[in-house]
């Protein structure tokens, strides 16, 4: 009987057959190509000399805009503290208007009670009966200069005009001379207080009319007494003297223009001013070596 069966293809033709590029499906899908830049040549040239020069225009005039705005911003806060630190030297002023008023009256008081005694120690002799009253009450306070010293220490003292600074800064030095110094006027006189209380000290007693009984100091120590009381009346005198100089230059500067006051009419209503203080107080003036 015959074999019908199929003879076997070898295994290596099938699978020539199967990878066989010829006998593959082709792609009905065409490939794309990636799109492409459609570059063109600028139609004016960018970069030129004209727009060069209206940049760095629009850059000059938008400095110039933000410097004037900063400058305009900072004279306004500096006018405003102008007018403030003006209006504070103003009150500052008037203030010490009265109390410079009151001290020159102290002084004043001070000044008669310690010739007074001294004449009455005098007339007593070495050894009669000695009564010394009390010195009249009150004290020599130091003016108001709190403003113009912060204003330094802050800097802005410069927005004054020169002759406001120069006549404001004198106007310290004289209050620092009257009362703040070590070799002060006021200082001087309390230096001499105590020059007299030392004298007195374990050798005075109180009165019912309120006088001190110094009946039993010696006749040296009298004479000693006597010293200290006309020492007592200088320096009284002095601290009259710089109080009227302070109150002269104080009124000067409130009631005359801040950026006037170095000019020639300023300095003739200056003197004006000084002299009618010095002839309302007599006592501060000195009879030799001037005022």
């Amino acid at each position: 009987m015959a074999d019908h069966t199929q003879p076997e293809m070898p295994r290596e033709s099938a699978v020539t057959s199967q990878s066989n590029p010829s006998n593959a499906k082709p792609d009905s899908t065409p490939e794309t190509s990636a799109p492409m830049l459609d570059v063109h040549a600028p139609h004016e040239t960018i970069h030129t000399w004209k727009n060069f020069l209206t940049h760095i225009a629009a850059i000059v005039v938008g400095l110039i805009i933000a410097v004037s705005l900063e400058q305009t911003v900072e004279f306004f806060h500096h006018h405003h503290q102008r007018e403030q630190l003006e209006e504070a030297i103003r009150r500052d002023g008037e203030a010490n208007r009265g109390y410079i008023k009151d001290d020159i009256a102290i002084a004043q008081g001070i000044l008669n009670w310690a010739l007074a005694q001294a004449a009455a120690l005098e007339r007593a002799g070495p050894t009669g009966a000695l009564m010394l009253r009390h010195m009249p009450g009150g004290f020599i306070g130091s003016t108001d200069a709190g403003v113009w010293p912060s204003a330094k220490a802050s800097g802005v003292t410069n927005l004054l005009p020169a002759s406001a600074q120069n006549w404001l800064e004198y106007l310290a030095e004289e209050n620092n001379r009257t009362f703040l110094s070590s070799d002060s006027s006021s200082g001087q006189l309390y230096v001499a207080y105590a020059a007299l209380d030392q004298v007195i000290i374990g050798r005075a007693r109180d009165t019912s009319s309120g006088e001190v009984d110094i009946s039993m100091l010696t006749p040296a120590q009298r004479v000693t007494a006597i010293e200290c009381l006309r020492a007592i009346a200088e320096h009284a005198r002095s601290v009259m003297r710089d109080l009227v100089i302070y109150d002269a230059g104080n009124e000067y500067i409130l009631t005359t223009p801040l950026d006037r006051l170095d000019t020639p009419e300023g300095a003739g209503r200056y003197v004006q001013i000084h002299d009618e203080r010095m002839k309302a107080h007599p006592a501060a003036n000195l009879t030799f070596g001037g005022y």
